[in-house]
């Protein structure tokens, strides 16, 4: 029988770890999340990670290792602000990586934007052909309204790449007790008083003109609704 045997010695730590709340998302409305984590260690067998800044687990005293996953969904502190979840793995001879962070501002009382139509998704800058209206309304109480060009979906009202749709062309806003058109800054004052009431319905109308005066250039243009909370000063996400 032989007198030896061999041993592995591993001081090092896990590499490239790395944790995105959302899909690295800016905002979301609720406290329920996914995260996703990563490590660059090609064998992760034995791994745990910790995850704290939740409502489970607050402070890293609190947190609990468990088994290393790449998804895993988790419970945001209640209350609205910037909330901060952070992450350590380590392996299977428990050496620690450093804790790494991402960050998320929640918005639990943001209004909705319900978009009924248009009325045609294809328009020209010819006569007749060159326009398209829908009607929306908003389920919260609103103060100011936004109509954009957006670059993706999931963009919110001050996203750098935003493009204000102007008015030069007649496009034009009207709502229930109140008929006006977008003011210079792209914003609509809503209401009579101020306001908008929850459902009340607005209506939009959008011009070919305006739409390339925002957007130059032909091809599919992702126009969104922004609404502005009366109460919390909240943007619709």
């Amino acid at each position: 029988m032989a007198g030896y045997f061999n041993l592995t010695l591993d001081t090092t730590a896990p590499s490239g770890v790395t944790v995105k709340i959302n899909g690295d998302e800016e905002k979301t409305n609720s406290t329920a999340v996914m995260l996703t984590i990563t490590c660059s260690d090609a064998d992760t067998s034995g791994y745990q990670m910790k995850i704290w800044g939740t409502s489970d687990a607050q402070s890293e005293d609190s947190a609990e290792w468990e088994t290393f996953a790449n998804e895993k969904s988790a419970t945001l502190p209640a209350g609205d602000g910037i909330k901060t979840v952070y992450v350590k793995v380590r392996d299977d001879v428990w050496n620690e990586s450093a804790a790494v962070s991402d960050t998320i501002k929640i918005y639990t009382n943001v209004p909705v934007v319900n978009i009924i139509g248009p009325n045609v998704t294809k328009i020209s800058n010819v006569s007749g052909k060159n326009v398209t209206t829908l009607q929306f309304t908003v389920g919260g109480d609103v103060s100011e309204f936004k109509v954009m060009v957006v670059e993706n979906i999931n963009d919110s009202h001050d996203s750098a790449t935003n493009k204000p749709i102007p008015i030069a062309g007649g496009s034009s806003f009207d709502s229930s007790g109140s008929v006006t058109d977008f003011t210079p800054d792209n914003t609509y004052l809503a209401g009579t008083n101020g306001w908008l009431m929850i459902g009340d319905p607005c209506n939009l109308t959008l011009y070919g003109a305006d739409i390339l005066s925002a957007s130059p250039g032909d091809g599919v243009k992702i126009i969104k609704i922004f609404a502005k909370d009366l109460d919390s000063g909240n943007w619709s996400l």
